[in-house]
């Protein structure tokens, strides 16, 4: 079972540095609309091997509405159980809608 985590929530844990935000869409989407910090690694290539460190920290994953970011989370806790992943609810389209800053305000609908 995929855990979920809303935006404000997941903006706290970062700020904190309590966490480690990774974005699983496309180079091209990442350009268009980003959160700062967060480490693209698209869905295609994503494994628990290409993670940044999230020793002793959560990892909240992204992608645009939450369905990527859920399957990514889904084969990471495949490969390693002991992973604490999050899916981002609402994807960066419900971080932008929450108020949150974004890098390069053009999210697609």
């Amino acid at each position: 079972m995929v855990k979920t985590v809303n935006a404000l929530t997941a903006k706290h844990w970062l700020d904190a540095g309590n966490a480690v935000l990774v974005d699983v869409r496309e180079p091209a989407e990442y350009a268009a609309a980003s959160i700062a910090g967060a480490t693209l690694i698209p869905i295609g290539t994503i494994s628990r091997k290409a993670l940044p460190d999230v020793t002793d920290k959560k990892l909240v994953i992204h992608c645009h509405s939450g369905v990527r970011s859920a399957n990514a989370c889904e084969l990471l806790q495949a490969q390693d159980p002991k992973l604490d992943a999050y899916n981002l609810e609402g994807g960066i389209v419900a971080w932008g809608q929450a108020g949150l800053p974004l890098i390069n305000k053009g999210i697609p609908s």
